[in-house]
């Protein structure tokens, strides 16, 4: 699905060339001249990591690998895209300006990356919003007349490694969600704007079977340059954190892909049910024992909604849950409701089939505490940063990492081989970045440390771990800046 072809030709005067001369082969009736680039970029979560679909804050940056499109308005009810390699193919397809109730634009196979732009485009058909396009309160009401009547011919390439925890997939319902808003002419410029648009893509990603939050998308629409975003859930809002001035940020790939199949998605959903399922057992204990009935989330444990401070809710949740995984029935019994209520509360995912119980239960105790323990991590993280204290900031990414390796069992071993040869040869901190089972981790690096320390993780990562040449492994490691959200791109000539 993604090349580099954008890092090669993004230092040529003819870019637009590129693209144009794709668009006009894989469909020679459209007129390129009517067309405009579009970008989004990848994100590299710091800390707060598998914490936002408990409505838990995250410390993302938005970073300088992107996706760079080509978008070119139609005047009908038709979407087809290209990747700007010819041998990752295209598509196409039609939608409903003013769908029914219960419309539905058919998926790909699991894991086609067309599935990403339909889930972008699904998703905004069903928000009904008025005409004044992107309005607080609006996605909810069903009442709007927005009607979507102009598709769009686009043609994309990226320099975001995928299946690598940067959110390519994100950026790319971002990408086409922000192509949507363009050619129908809805402006999504303001920070109230942006922020009902990344929920919107939040929402998005249930259409390929991701039960996420809403870390991914937010970083990548919110994010600025030289700055960390802080996202808070419940409301959605977004904090800017001046970031990355003082160290550098390196990425290291630990060549272990983590692409969206079945089995990786029921992976990445099982924890998002076990913190629900923890999160309900909180609720109903704090209902029964303080009066207080109106936690969802892990998040909502907060002083202001029970009236406790953070040292007394320390207390009242460590007694809570045995380490011990839970059977279906406990749980129901410690609910106060069926077993079958429970599975189909809890365990019911979009398209309707269940989620399969994992044979040794479900694990809250460890899901319940990373999340807990996460959570204060980032609070700390941002005073940290704030104090330009870098080094301490990168001793609470360790923790993060240790908590994601033993409580919620996100990493694998060539990810804790990684982070650890970092943390010996310099880095101030290393983590695993992203949903983890692969993937990326992320170290923070005094900047006249960099250049050994690159030089350290090529010789005895991918060198002594995994006897890979230094000519090949230096496509895996690289450096990145905290860079704009997603819009409109002018191309430098």
């Amino acid at each position: 699905m993604f090349g580099g072809f954008v890092d090669m030709v993004e230092h040529l005067a003819g870019i637009e060339d590129f693209f144009i001369k794709r668009i006009t082969g894989e469909w020679p009736t459209v007129n390129p001249a009517k067309g405009y680039f579009l970008t989004a970029p990848g994100r590299v979560n710091l800390i707060g990591e598998h914490v936002d679909y408990s409505n838990c804050p995250v410390l993302p940056i938005a970073v300088d690998k992107h996706i760079l499109a080509y978008v070119v308005p139609m005047d009908t009810p038709t979407v087809q895209v290209a990747d700007l390699h010819i041998a990752n193919g295209s598509i196409r397809f039609t939608f409903t300006p003013d769908p029914p109730p219960g419309y539905a634009i058919p998926s790909y196979q699991t894991g086609h990356w067309g599935n990403y732009i339909k889930a972008a485009i699904h998703q905004l058909l069903q928000e009904k919003l008025p005409v004044d396009g992107l309005v607080a309160g609006s996605s909810t009401t069903g009442t709007g007349c927005k009607v979507w009547d102009k598709g769009f011919s686009m043609v994309f390439s990226s320099t975001i490694p995928q299946a690598a925890g940067m959110s390519s997939s994100s950026a790319l319902v971002v990408l086409s969600a922000i192509a949507f808003l363009e050619v129908n002419h809805i402006p999504y410029e303001t920070v109230e704007q942006r922020l009902i648009l990344a929920d919107i893509c939040r929402r998005a990603e249930m259409y390929v079977g991701t039960r996420g939050g809403g870390m991914d998308q937010a970083a990548i629409i919110m994010g600025k340059e030289n700055y960390a975003t802080k996202i808070s859930f419940n409301p959605l809002s977004a904090d800017l954190i001046p970031f990355g001035q003082d160290c550098a940020i390196v990425v290291t790939h630990s060549t272990i892909e983590a692409p969206k199949t079945r089995a990786m998605m029921e992976a990445y959903n099982r924890r998002s049910i076990e913190c629900a399922l923890a999160a309900a057992i909180v609720s109903k204990v704090f209902e029964i024992d303080h009066g207080i009935s109106s936690l969802e989330y892990i998040g909502d444990l907060t002083p202001a909604k029970t009236g406790f401070p953070t040292s007394r809710l320390d207390e009242l949740v460590a007694g809570i849950f045995h380490e011990d995984p839970y059977s279906p029935e406990e749980i129901a019994w410690l609910l106060g409701i069926p077993v079958a209520s429970m599975k189909t509360r809890y365990c019911r995912m979009r398209d309707g089939s269940q989620f399969p119980i994992p044979p040794e239960g479900f694990k809250l105790y460890q899901r319940f505490f990373h999340v807990w323990n996460e959570w204060k991590r980032v609070e700390e993280s941002l005073v940290l940063i704030e104090r330009g204290q870098l080094d301490q900031f990168g001793k609470l990414m360790d923790a993060s990492h240790a908590s994601c390796r033993d409580y919620h069992e996100v990493s694998c071993p060539q990810l804790d081989t990684l982070t650890e040869i970092a943390r010996t040869n310099g880095a101030m901190g290393s983590r695993l970045t992203g949903a983890g089972f692969g993937g990326c981790a992320v170290s923070l690096v005094a900047p006249d440390k960099l250049e050994s320390f690159i030089q350290d993780i090529l010789s005895k990562y991918y060198g002594e771990y995994l006897h890979m040449k230094e000519s090949e492994a230096r496509q895996y490691v690289f450096v990145v800046k905290p860079s704009a959200g997603a819009g409109r791109y002018q191309v430098p000539f």
